[in-house]
């Protein structure tokens, strides 16, 4: 087989993590603090950009008085408290790290802070498997931005045509796209539909299957540069 992918760049919240509801319930109660109801649909939309970004966006869009920094302290307060509900990772998560680590490079890139993310990243027992990691308070402008990719990309020290990003999330896939990197999307938690139309090259509804599209990607059945 002629490898054409070197890395590959891994979401973390949904991807890896089968932690998306328990991050809509922080979510939940965030809001229910300042008696507002929250909807699964505006927090599908908040899905990609950073802690500080969504509380940033709550605090405008309801005119939440409090001081943004205390917002946030809120915010992160409550992932804490679901977080001790023990997250689990998503069903074959362990078997294709280990896999894809014989062969590739692979690195995390998280919208979720170094704190919160290396936590989650030790207590699963990954950090063997990671050459690289890229955290949501590294950069500026969270997904779907594709600043957090192209600071992958330097990080690594990759070009987009060696690299195969797997995303659950819309923003996530919309970040990779835009960073020119052909991308996988993971229907973890959105349908097929959606992900395809965020730009994704492939669909996925388990992670083992990302086996079958770097071989073929690999043997040159797909085009190499992700455009658009």
């Amino acid at each position: 087989m002629n490898k054409q992918t070197n890395w590959i760049f891994f979401d973390l919240d949904g991807t890896l993590l089968d932690n998306f509801y328990t991050l809509y319930e922080a979510y939940i109660d965030f809001l229910n603090e300042f008696n507002i109801k929250g909807s699964k649909k505006e927090f599908e939309k908040l899905n990609g950009p950073s802690i500080p970004e969504i509380v940033c966006i709550l605090k405008d869009r309801y005119k939440l008085n409090d001081d943004e920094n205390n917002l946030i302290k809120i915010y992160l307060n409550k992932i804490d408290n679901v977080y001790k509900n023990n997250i689990k990772p998503v069903a074959d998560a362990n078997y294709i790290l280990e896999k894809l680590s014989k062969n590739y490079k692979l690195a995390l890139v998280t919208s979720s802070s170094h704190k919160i993310a290396f936590e989650l990243i030790k207590q699963q027992g990954w950090r063997k498997y990671f050459q690289d990691y890229v955290f949501g308070n590294e950069v500026e402008y969270s997904k779907p931005n594709p600043q957090i990719y192209k600071l992958a990309l330097t990080k690594t020290g990759s070009t987009p045509s060696e690299v195969v990003v797997v995303e659950d999330s819309i923003n996530g896939i919309k970040s990779a796209k835009q960073a020119k990197i052909f991308t996988i999307g993971f229907a973890n938690n959105h349908p097929e539909e959606e992900l395809s139309e965020a730009g994704a090259n492939k669909i996925i509804t388990k992670l083992k299957d990302i086996v079958s599209i770097l071989e073929d990607r690999d043997n040159n059945n797909y085009e190499i540069i992700a455009s658009g």
